[in-house]
């Protein structure tokens, strides 16, 4: 129980390692704790109170111009919400990146009469790139970051998370998570591949995990030239059958996807350095 965090604080933690500066706000009920934790964190984003939630909005998109990184608004359930959509909507049209987070009551009142209740992701989606709800304290971070990313990435725009008084008070033994690299579009540069070689070199246990849009004509013939040269273990997923000749056999070693009871379940388990190719997480969930 000691190690364990709240939802709440999970959330700030994630902030922090996305460098978030500042958190436009107008205080309510439904994020006091997201508040507290702010408070109570001396890493935390400065918390800047403004008049309403469509000057927050608006205040997070200029930020987003300014930095090229989202501007961050938080804002308690019901018309907190609602009165976001004019700021987010403009930035999306604009393309500017804003994280906004958007309290909700707990998720069994959801369906229920009951003061400031109302679908927030509903209200949000046509203003937004990305709007969904946290619906456990485990999966705060994963959604933040993704709202967060999908904010950053081309065409930048309004990103909105939902999270409910429950799951900000819920307990977890899950991390925050650190931002990744975005994915640059396109080919390689001679920069990240000879990252890539040198990242290949260091690993003890490099595999090579294939997905289903390795499976395009020019995309089989250079991971079949690769390995020709340089022997990667190499791991399927079911969408990803065929890639691996019968001449290229001794680098093959499964397929997976299912069940997690695979040679190559092992294989990735054990690897200190995955590369994928083609690869959807719809292919092989992340909980396996």
């Amino acid at each position: 129980m000691e190690n364990k965090k709240n939802g709440a604080s999970i959330l700030v933690d994630t902030l922090v390692n996305h460098d978030v500066e500042f958190v436009f706000t107008v205080p309510g009920a439904k994020v006091d704790k997201i508040l507290d934790e702010i408070a109570n964190n001396e890493k935390a984003p400065r918390l800047i109170v403004s008049r309403n939630e469509q000057n927050a909005a608006l205040i997070a998109q200029g930020i987003g111009r300014l930095t090229g990184r989202p501007g961050v608004t938080l804002v308690t359930s019901g018309p907190g919400v609602s009165n976001l959509a004019t700021g987010l909507i403009t930035a999306s049209s604009e393309s500017d990146p804003v994280l906004a987070i958007g309290g909700s009551v707990k998720r069994q009142d959801a369906n229920k009469r009951t003061h400031q209740s109302m679908d927030n992701v509903a209200m949000m989606k046509p203003a937004t790139k990305y709007a969904e709800e946290v619906l456990a304290a485990n999966s705060v971070s994963e959604v933040i970051s993704n709202a967060y990313k999908v904010a950053m990435s081309p065409r930048k725009g309004a990103s909105f998370v939902s999270v409910p008084q429950d799951v900000q008070v819920e307990l977890t033994d899950y991390d925050a998570l650190k931002p990744v690299p975005y994915e640059k579009m396109g080919h390689a540069d001679t920069r990240s591949i000879v990252k890539l070689v040198e990242e290949i070199k260091k690993a003890k246990l490099p595999v090579l995990l294939l997905g289903m849009r390795s499976s395009l004509d020019r995309t089989v013939k250079a991971i079949r030239e690769l390995l020709s040269v340089v022997k990667l273990p190499v791991v399927e997923t079911f969408q990803g059958a065929g890639i691996i000749p019968k001449d290229l056999e001794d680098t093959f070693f499964g397929r997976v996807g299912l069940f997690k009871n695979q040679p190559g379940d092992i294989l990735l388990d054990k690897a200190d350095l995955v590369i994928t190719v083609g690869y959807d997480p719809i292919e092989y969930d992340p909980e396996i």
